[in-house]
């Protein structure tokens, strides 16, 4: 952003606006993309466990 030219603050603030948005949704989606992952290894390990034991 150094060498754009900006002819007043407002213009510059609102591209930092915008930059804290994008971040604040990119960080979002990546913990419900951890979520879900950790999510399917649980329901994967807990599948396989009680599948063990009613195999008995």
């Amino acid at each position: 952003m150094r060498d754009q030219e900006w002819d007043d603050d407002s213009a510059y603030r609102a591209a930092v606006r915008r930059t804290q948005i994008m971040m604040a949704i990119a960080l979002v989606v990546s913990l419900l993309v951890l979520g879900l992952i950790a999510l399917a290894v649980f329901g994967t390990v807990l599948f396989v466990g009680l599948a063990e034991f009613f195999a008995r």
